[in-house]
């Protein structure tokens, strides 16, 4: 049902492009990156990544991108996420970005390991501040049935080729049951938890270079290893 969910709007989203295709602009990136997290916790085992994706952008917003990264959980060793939004002007300063995805992982989707997952997003901007909202009803098909997250990202140019990345994230559950049940440690007081990291960014040879310390509030929980905090150094290409 999920799935059929967001095809239709991968459906309304392509419609909305009409005959104009001449008129999409595609773009791509690739990346690596020394540990890939996901809201603060590690999707590889502490190891490396390669990622990278595409997107086509219609002129009136609409836009279709897909993204891919290698992961180290489960059955899995992959995660392919489809995306279909909008974007555009809200008035002469902010931004928004709306629309819905789908986190897949091949090989790992299966009677004994169900990842697969759909989620729904806005996404509001100001100048270099980025304020988001995310809400999936079957997260990471693990038995969490309710889950939102609240992120803020501040950029802040410190020079001309370097600046400051700043991140909060705010991770919602239903209940402290399926908070426990999706970490899988503790047990864990409250239904929430936060991710945060700071780093800098500059450009080298016309890429991206990040190097953050990211982390948790629920570093050094018990069974919880892939939450504490960890330097993390990225590069990617936008082509």
């Amino acid at each position: 049902m999920q799935g059929k969910k967001l095809g239709a709007i991968a459906l309304l989203v392509a419609s909305c492009f009409g005959g104009a295709a001449q008129a999409a602009t595609l773009t791509g990136n690739v990346g690596y990156v020394s540990d890939y997290l996901f809201r603060g916790i590690s999707q590889t085992n502490e190891g490396m990544a390669l990622q990278g994706g595409m997107t086509l952008t219609g002129e009136s917003g609409f836009y279709l991108s897909t993204w891919a990264s290698n992961i180290k959980f489960g059955n899995g060793s992959m995660e392919l996420d489809i995306l279909a939004g909008w974007t555009g002007k809200i008035n002469e300063d902010w931004t928004i970005d709306v629309g819905a995805m789908q986190y897949r992982y091949p090989n790992g989707d299966n009677e004994t390991d169900q990842f697969n997952f759909n989620e729904f997003y806005t996404k509001f901007i100001y100048k270099d501040l980025v304020l988001g909202f995310a809400y999936s009803d079957d997260y990471f098909a693990s038995g969490v049935n309710e889950y939102y997250y609240l992120s803020a990202d501040y950029t802040y140019v410190l020079h001309d080729s370097l600046s400051l990345l700043l991140h909060l994230g705010h991770n919602q559950f239903a209940d402290n049951a399926e908070y426990n049940t999706f970490v899988a440690a503790g047990p864990l007081r409250g239904d929430a938890y936060l991710d945060w990291s700071v780093g800098l960014g500059t450009s080298v040879l016309g890429s991206a270079v990040q190097l953050k310390f990211a982390s948790t509030n629920i570093e050094g929980s018990a069974g919880c290893d892939l939450c504490d905090g960890r330097l993390v150094l990225s590069l990617s290409k936008t082509f």
